[in-house]
């Protein structure tokens, strides 16, 4: 996620070279016969380009907008997971507190070893959905170790779908816990309203990820962009009386589409491993310090990530 409050040209130079370039070459060789041997009778009015323009203008608005929902709806995901994880440590931590069997009155030496498992396994879950949500390899962040026993990072490494594995192994130990006697009943209902809550979210963000915008819609825009290059490099020369100077014009005009329908194209992929994705790492981060801090008790804690280049990832 840009953070930056401006974003500097040289940014944007390495994405949009190329295509500048090209209508600059197509705009090129319009412009230049029609002017050199002047061809006024090959020109066109001006009324096209400003009605395929207002129709543009239009599809990209639709575009902007469905783009920004798709992130937004990211962004909100991932932070109901969040959400979801810290209320699982709320009703997991016993930070100063015995792990005592509410049955039996003794003490629990089984749930002392899982419970706090649980919660960092549950911050895990958080790390690895993020980087399969980027196509990244799902173990390959700094605090893996710390959060997961070696055992189960081998037995992951094996799984097609880790962070899904995760919730079944949670699941797993969840019922040891209630056997142990360490949720009352209402907490016992509470933590399956969390987990189905991740689940449920765990869908929707694999959902989100596996459906893109539809393609002709992106197709069709960035072919009525380009159809727009053609026709104003065929009207400008003789109604504006821009001779040469059409060609920056139409240039112009065409990068002006064409970054607002990039802009749509970025935004519609909120999990991509990219500037413009909701910082899945920075959240990760955020509540792993939290988790780790009051409902672990420790002390010893990853450093928060910060921004590079102007984003958070």
């Amino acid at each position: 996620m840009v953070v930056e409050k401006h974003i500097k040209f040289r940014r944007l130079i390495p994405i949009i070279w190329k295509r500048i370039l090209k209508m600059t070459i197509l705009s090129a060789l319009i412009v230049v016969p029609l002017v050199w041997f002047e061809l006024d009778q090959f020109t066109i009015g001006m009324t096209t380009p400003l009605i395929l323009g207002t129709a543009i203008s239009i599809f990209l608005g639709f575009r902007t907008n469905s783009a920004y929902d798709r992130w937004f709806q990211g962004r909100a995901i991932f932070g109901e997971l969040g959400s979801a994880t810290r209320n699982m440590s709320l009703l997991l931590a016993r930070v100063n507190e015995r792990y005592v069997n509410h049955h039996t009155g003794k003490d629990s030496k089984v749930a002392a070893e899982i419970m706090p498992r649980m919660i960092r396994r549950s911050l895990a879950f958080l790390w690895i959905l993020n980087r399969q949500l980027k196509d990244l390899t799902p173990l390959d962040f700094d605090t893996v170790e710390d959060l997961l026993s070696k055992e189960e990072i081998t037995d992951l490494k094996t799984a097609k779908n880790p962070s899904l594995k995760i919730m079944y192994t949670q699941s797993r130990d969840f019922r040891k816990v209630v056997a142990e006697g360490q949720l009352y009943e209402a907490e016992v209902f509470e933590y399956i309203a969390v987990q189905r809550d991740i689940a449920r979210l765990h869908a929707q963000a694999n959902g989100l990820k596996n459906t893109p915008f539809p393609t002709h819609y992106t197709y069709f825009t960035d072919l009525f962009v380009w159809l727009l290059v053609i026709l104003l490099s065929l009207s400008l020369p003789a109604n504006e009386n821009s001779g040469y100077y059409a060609i920056p014009l139409v240039v112009l005009i065409g990068w002006i589409f064409s970054m607002i329908e990039g802009i749509g194209d970025y935004m519609d992929y909120p999990w991509a491993n990219n500037r413009n994705v909701v910082p899945m790492d920075f959240l990760s981060r955020q509540h792993e310090i939290g988790i780790r801090a009051y409902g672990l008790d420790e002390s010893d804690l990853p450093p928060m990530i910060s921004a590079k280049d102007g984003a958070l990832l």
